[in-house]
């Protein structure tokens, strides 16, 4: 069955028009009752008073009828007989008007009848007329005797009609009262049934309408209040006020979502701040922070009242591990530095990570112990950081370099501070790891220099002045010269000759490592064709190079261009450079070797020695650390070693190289254990390419004269 529900603008119309008709209704009955109260107050008025009186006029009329006939009689001259009889006949004309208007009153409706009036008026008047007909005679005057007594049964006929119409008229009256009266009452009852209606028709207003806005009204006031979860009344409603509460159910929804998004704004923003100035891994302030209690703490040393030094801490060899072991181990190494840090220095320090494995702590104290409180903190970091790490199975061993700048003695602003303790953390590095430095005014200078030198070296570069040497490499079994080493060497006019482990390392920190292999390794190429078919060449390639997909192919064009031979040319990769992207290497030498390249394994026994990348990659040679071999001449351990690996490669079937070679009996021990190659002063120093000519030459003859 459907059921049909009304809209609140239906039942407001319905309402409306329900409280309308009431008050028509009322009207209409009043109108109604008040217009039967008026016909019969009419009634009165037009017939029953008005025939009460023309009856009173016509018993006057009557009564003067008999004055004027009475005078006819009693004229002494013929004009006062003629004159009473002309009044007389005017007052009989109006009595007959009179009787007529009489009847014209009521009409064929009920009235007081005039039947005895009419036959004791006929009476009268035809007595009257008989005696006018006579002479005045005795006869005629005994006759008015009876003529008046005629004229008095008239006259109480009249009279009689006039009670008899006062009896009806009070008759429609008390009838007239009664209307009224029972007007009165319907119209009472009509209007209290309408109040009683009009009573209903407000409380369901104010059920169905009223009160629900109120409902929904006091919701809104407890949302608009900050009450979010408030139940919604009149929700389960079709109408108007139901749209309007699911509405605010759907604002009050909002409301709660948009609160929660403010809390999560609000815990976002909060975190923000937190993280703004606190390092996420270890709890530890970061830079900005760092820089800010940097900045009050000079204030108080421009006071006079303190003094301050800053000590950069950054981590020895710390980016291997983090290789090798995972990052999420690598965090768990930076958290127990932090930790350690947090021990070694005192409570007052500000110990902050600068980001990546960078530390620093920042001290403030009196002006004339600062220098030897921070020389105690730097060497209890170093020390704490020395002891062994062990999370989990896993054992590691680290150092750092530390770097100390000291206000007001250094510096009085932020920057000048930071810039100084790096200064002094890059000294303490290159001067050995494990130990911590002051600044000074000189490791400025040669901080300029050194950016002198990254200038001039990218000029270098981009000139090609940075030349080709070689080192030759000799078989040691049958003392031919197997090929040569390219060594790069760069002599620089003003600040002369530039040692390979300084511009070397300093192209791979400025970005142009890659154009200075490049350079150098087609100058090379097109140099060495003049050897002939058996020389070969050897190239190193740096580990970020080998990051490179495009390595390859564009070592292999290269070659193309300068048309040398890919089988006459070895490629160096030290173990370091296999560690950050494994995929990418073995593509990268799969691809060379594909194509006729060798690959070697340099400074074997430096790094890890890891016996994974043996297996992993297949190399044609491994080199042998010169480390190993120099030490042969006078530490027979490290003879043992090298031993060692030569018994291991040569069960892999890997060629041997040894680099270092500088004494006929380390050569001879190398050759009896199996070493295949041999590279090292003893067979000559990196050379240019005449003098390495020359050296070939006379290597061939030598041969040929044996």
């Amino acid at each position: 069955m459907t059921s049909f529900r009304f809209s609140l603008q239906a039942q407001l119309a319905l309402f409306i028009g329900a409280f309308l008709a009431i008050v028509l209704g009322l009207a209409l009955l009043s109108t109604l009752s008040l217009r039967a109260v008026d016909a019969k107050t009419d009634a009165l008025a037009s017939k029953w008073i008005d025939g009460t009186r023309i009856l009173g006029e016509l018993s006057d009329r009557v009564s003067e009828f008999r004055i004027a006939e009475t005078y006819r009689g009693l004229a002494e001259t013929e004009e006062d007989r003629i004159a009473a009889e002309r009044r007389a006949a005017e007052h009989r004309r109006i009595i007959d008007e009179l009787r007529r208007d009489y009847l014209s009153l009521f009409g064929a409706g009920p009235r007081p009848s005039l039947t005895k009036f009419d036959e004791a008026l006929a009476a009268y008047l035809a007595g009257h007329d008989a005696w006018i007909a006579r002479a005045p005679d005795a006869a005629a005057i005994k006759d008015v005797t009876a003529l008046h007594q005629l004229y008095r049964a008239a006259d109480e006929a009249v009279d009689a009609a006039i009670d008899e119409l006062k009896w009806s008229a009070r008759a429609e009256a008390e009838t007239a009262a009664r209307v009224t009266e029972g007007a009165l009452k319907t119209t009472l009852l009509a209007s209290a049934l309408a109040l009683a209606l009009a009573a209903w028709l407000l409380f369901r207003v104010k059920e169905r309408i009223t009160r629900p806005l109120a409902a929904i009204t006091a919701a809104f006031t407890e949302l608009a209040s900050g009450k979010h979860y408030v139940e919604v009344p009149e929700i389960g409603r079709d109408d108007e006020i139901g749209v309007m509460a699911k509405s605010l159910d759907v604002f009050r929804a909002n409301a709660q979502a948009l609160e929660r998004a403010h809390e999560a704004t609000r815990a976002a923003q909060e975190h923000a701040q937190i993280l703004a100035r606190q390092d996420s891994l270890t709890g530890l302030p970061n830079r900005r922070m760092l820089v800010a209690d940097l900045h009050a703490a000079i204030e108080r040393v421009e006071d006079g009242a303190t003094a301050c030094a800053l000590l950069f801490v950054d981590l020895d060899r710390f980016k291997p591990i983090n290789d090798l072991e995972g990052h999420r181990f690598g965090d768990a190494v930076l958290c127990e530095i932090a930790r350690r840090l947090r021990h070694a220095s005192r409570k007052s320090d500000v110990v902050a990570r600068l980001g990546g494995d960078e530390f620093a702590i920042l001290m403030e104290m009196t002006p004339a112990t600062h220098m030897d409180q921070a020389m105690r903190v730097a060497g209890r970091a170093l020390s704490a950081i020395a002891e062994p790490i062990e999370i989990g199975e896993r054992r590691v061993e680290l150092s750092a370099s530390i770097g100390v700048s000291l206000c007001p003695e250094n510096g009085l602003d932020v920057s000048t501070l930071l810039r100084a303790a790096d200064i002094a953390m890059y000294h303490a590095k290159r001067d050995g790891r494990g130990r911590f430095r002051f600044f000074e005014q000189s490791m400025d200078e040669d901080l300029r220099r050194r950016a002198e030198l990254e200038s001039a070296l990218k000029k270098a570069v981009a000139a090609g002045d940075i030349r080709p040497y070689y080192q030759p490499l000799v078989d040691l079994r049958d003392n031919r010269v197997y090929g040569f080493e390219v060594l790069s060497r760069w002599t620089h006019d003003k600040l002369g000759s530039i040692p390979p482990d300084v511009f070397i390392p300093l192209a791979e920190q400025i970005g142009v490592i890659a154009e200075l292999t490049w350079s150098v390794v087609r100058r090379a190429c097109r140099e060495a064709l003049q050897w002939g078919a058996q020389v070969r060449l050897s190239v190193n390639v740096s580990p970020m190079q080998l990051k490179d997909p495009l390595l390859a192919s564009r070592l292999l064009s290269t070659l193309e261009e300068e048309r040398f031979p890919p089988s006459r040319l070895d490629v160096e990769i030290t173990e370091s450079a296999l560690i950050d992207d494994v995929d990418t290497a073995r593509a990268t030498l799969a691809a060379l070797q594909a194509e006729g390249v060798r690959i070697s394994l340099d400074d074997f026994g430096a790094g890890y020695s890891s016996l994974y990348h043996l297996r992993a990659f297949h190399f044609d040679k491994v080199k042998i650390d010169r480390s190993f071999v120099l030490a042969m001449q006078h530490d027979e351990e490290a003879g043992r070693i090298v031993d060692a690996i030569l018994s291991l490669l040569k069960h892999l079937g890997v060629t041997t190289v040894a680099e270092g070679v500088e004494t006929v009996e380390v050569l001879r021990r190398l050759a009896e254990n199996g070493c295949e190659i041999g590279q090292g002063f003893y067979f000559g120093k990196a050379m240019t390419i005449g003098d390495a000519s020359k050296l070939l030459r006379r290597r061939r003859a030598d041969r040929r004269v044996a």
